[in-house]
């Protein structure tokens, strides 16, 4: 059993506390340049957890690489140019492990 800072997905202690509500914001700017319509269905979900958001002071319990990659794999589905985009601008690790994934 861990301390409560861990990611309710991956269950790795948050190291980058940002909450996926500030995420997503920056997430439909950065998406919202190249189709307006993609970015208005990316959004944040609550999970609560003990580790607080260093933008809004909200309780977490996602990290930011779980809900990056949940949403990379969204727009990869639909432009794999914009998902390229979005991963060098979203990283959070998330290219070593998809590389070390396939």
């Amino acid at each position: 059993m861990g301390v409560g800072n861990e990611c309710a997905e991956c269950f790795e202690i948050i190291t980058n506390p940002i909450c996926s509500s500030c995420l997503a914001e920056q997430m439909r700017i950065m998406v919202g340049e190249r189709n307006k319509e993609l970015a208005e269905k990316i959004i944040g979900f609550d999970v609560p957890g003990k580790t607080i958001c260093i933008s809004c002071g909200k309780k977490i319990g996602v990290c930011a690489h779980c809900f990056s990659k949940d949403v990379y794999e969204y727009i990869l589905e639909i432009d794999s140019l914009l998902a390229k985009e979005f991963m060098s601008r979203f990283n959070f690790d998330l290219r070593k492990n998809l590389v070390d994934f396939i």
